[in-house]
């Protein structure tokens, strides 16, 4: 049989009117979405506002509810222990933003500034040992590097002026935070009857849809309580590393350290670099102790820490992670960071359960707390 005998075959045994006619509206769906996208921005952006208070408010309480299971193991009523949970939420909110960022903002103008320090300095020990004028390609990328730390300090150096040209997006910050807040506290407050109202529901649409949101719940909670932990860890070795070092930026690298385990590979990576760099206006042999610090840390973090945290389920796929990650920060951007991880782990337990056929029986997961109620 010919090609063309073949071709013909395919399009009579797969191809009809009835088929011809669907893609031929869904394009036209398509066409007219396109025509009036402003229309549909607009109510996106609506419905982002509307919605966004109670987003937030659930993330909060999701992220809250371990403290008050914790005080209710101590016979604390949730009466006690929500009020008390808030309020210390709030508090170390307004202390992150009243004291402890301005002051990380002004130190890292200097920071980076001392970055861009060390990138000369290391230039000037390449000439030194090679006993030669750097190449072109070497003094460009030494260039490039620090203009963007020098385009980086002067952005810092602008924030108090644009947070005083942006008072009214502050207000309504502050309002949503507020709104938030309310709706979180109510949320803990009724936790188990919301999320198992919500698993009824999605268990009449489809048992498939109830199940999901079940395996999401386990991998979510499951990543969040390893992420506070390593994160715990990492700010206090690597604070206390630099510390020991002589390291003038000590506290800043390590809250970099421990955000930096929000990015895949590359945020841990990146810290250490500017760390090393930062660190090359130490008096000698300081820059040597401190890269072979860093090189012996980043093995204990990945070979010691890091299995030891992680279940055996939550160990990371690079290329999938990173290609979720930069997928989930190009569409959603800063938010998208955040969220990337929490993303990976829930497409994931998505897929472990198709292939388990949509049935929770079977799986490896550990025996997370969640409301499975499917009455």
């Amino acid at each position: 049989m010919g090609i063309k005998s073949r071709i013909s075959e395919y399009l009579n045994r797969y191809i009809s009117i009835k088929r011809l006619v669907m893609v031929l509206m869904t394009l036209g769906i398509v066409y007219l979405i396109m025509l009036t996208d402003n229309v549909w921005l607009s109510v996106y952006a609506k419905g982002r506002a509307i919605l966004m208070p109670f987003i937030i408010g659930f993330a909060i309480a999701f992220v809250l509810r371990p403290i008050t299971i914790f005080f209710e193991r101590f016979n604390i009523k949730r009466q006690i222990s929500v009020p008390i949970t808030m309020l210390l939420f709030v508090f170390v909110m307004i202390f992150l933003f009243s004291s402890i960022i301005p002051n990380l903002i002004s130190d890292l103008v200097t920071f980076i500034g001392s970055g861009a320090e060390g990138i000369q300095k290391l230039v000037s020990y390449y000439t030194e040992v090679s006993d030669s004028v750097p190449s072109p390609w070497v003094n460009d990328m030494v260039a490039e590097l620090t203009g963007v730390l020098k385009s980086l300090v002067n952005q810092l150096s602008n924030i108090p002026v644009l947070a005083s040209q942006f008072i009214s997006s502050f207000i309504s910050f502050l309002t949503t935070g507020i709104f938030s807040l309310v709706i979180s506290l109510y949320l803990i407050f009724d936790y188990e009857n919301v999320t198992s109202q919500v698993l009824k529901v999605a268990n009449r649409v489809s048992p498939k849809l109830s199940n999901s949101l079940i395996v999401v719940n386990r991998a979510v909670v499951s990543y969040l309580k390893s992420l506070v932990v390593l994160m715990t860890v990492s700010m206090i070795e690597y604070a206390l590393f630099y510390s020991l070092i002589g390291h003038d930026y000590a506290l800043i690298l390590g809250v970099m350290a421990a955000f930096g385990i929000l990015i895949p590979y590359i945020g841990a990576v990146s810290v250490q670099v500017l760390a090393f760099l930062t660190g090359l206006t130490l008096p000698f042999p300081r820059p040597i102790i401190l890269a072979i610090g860093l090189v012996v840390l980043s093995n204990v973090d990945n070979y010691l820490i890091t299995p030891l945290v992680y279940s055996k389920r939550d160990k990371i796929d690079p290329v999938s992670s990173l290609f979720v990650f930069f997928t989930a920060s190009t569409i959603f951007g800063f938010l998208g960071i955040l969220l990337s991880m929490p993303i990976y782990f829930s497409i994931r337990a998505l897929f472990k359960l198709y292939e388990n056929d949509w049935e929770l029986e079977g799986l490896d997961d550990d025996k997370t707390e969640v409301i499975e109620s499917k009455e």
